[in-house]
C-alpha cells in the first residue's frame, strides 16, 4: 500500500484501529474490497496446518486478527476449541455469517490494549500479518501482548512479511517486520521452534512462519 491507500481508508498513525472498521464495514461476505482476503486459510498457514498433528481433545486456539475467519475454521476443523477476535465489529459480523454453524468464538476485542482475562490461556495462538497492519511504533506492546495469550507449554505460530530497512509510517501499510522481531518475543518468556521462509512469488516479499513454544 502507499499514500493513496493511506487517505482512502484514512490510516492514522494515532488513531490506528479505525481503518479496520471502515474497510470491513464496506466489504460483504464474499471479502470485496479487502486486499488481505483469500477466502481461504492463509496457503502458508494451511501448509502447516495439514502436516501438524491433530490436538489432544479440549486443547484451545486463539487467532489474533481473524479477519474474515478462514483461518479459524482450519483450527477448529484440526479438532481444537477455537476463539477468533478482530478488532472491526463488522468483520466479526461477517465471519458468523460466513460461517453459521461453526463453533468457533468469534468476539470484537482490541489487541493493543490487551486482553487480561486471556492471560496464557491458549494452548496454540496464531498471528498473521496483524502486527504489520498497525503502525511501527506500536510494536513492543502489540509484541507484549500476543505473547501474553500463550499458555504454559503452548505454541505461538506466526506468519509474516519481513524487511531490511527501518519500519517507519511513512512506508506503509503494511509495515513489514523487521528480522529482530524474533528476539522481540524471545524476550518475553517464548522461545523459538522453527523459523523457515519463503518468497511470495507476487510481492517479492520474505515470508517467515516462526513457531514459538512458552
Amino acid at each position: 500500500m502507499n499514500e493513496e491507500i493511506r487517505k482512502k481508508f484514512g490510516v492514522n498513525e494515532n488513531q490506528p484501529n479505525d481503518w479496520f472498521e471502515t474497510l470491513y464495514s464496506e466489504s460483504n461476505d464474499s471479502g470485496s474490497g479487502v486486499p488481505w482476503a483469500n477466502m481461504a486459510p492463509h496457503p502458508v498457514f494451511k501448509t502447516w496446518i495439514d502436516k501438524s498433528t491433530a490436538p489432544e481433545p479440549g486443547k484451545t486456539a486463539l487467532v489474533i486478527g481473524c479477519g474474515l475467519g478462514d483461518d479459524a475454521i482450519a483450527l477448529e476443523s484440526k479438532g481444537y476449541k477455537v476463539t477468533a477476535f478482530d478488532v472491526s465489529e463488522s468483520a466479526v459480523a461477517l465471519c458468523k455469517k460466513r460461517f453459521p454453524k461453526s463453533k468457533v468464538e468469534f468476539v470484537t476485542a482490541d489487541l493493543l490494549k490487551g486482553i487480561s482475562s486471556w492471560h496464557q490461556k491458549f494452548d496454540l495462538v496464531l498471528e498473521i500479518f496483524t502486527i504489520q497492519a498497525l503502525p511501527p511504533k506500536y510494536e513492543s506492546v502489540l509484541i507484549k501482548n500476543v505473547s501474553d495469550f500463550v499458555a504454559d507449554q503452548g505454541q505461538l505460530v506466526m506468519i509474516t512479511e519481513v524487511q531490511t530497512p527501518k519500519r517507519v509510517f511513512e512506508k506503509g501499510p503494511p509495515w513489514l517486520l523487521n528480522h529482530d522481531y524474533i528476539q522481540s518475543f524471545e524476550s518475553h518468556g517464548l522461545t523459538k521452534v522453527s523459523n523457515t521462509s519463503s518468497l511470495d512469488s507476487e510481492m517479492g516479499e520474505e515470508i517467515h512462519l516462526t513457531v514459538f513454544k512458552r
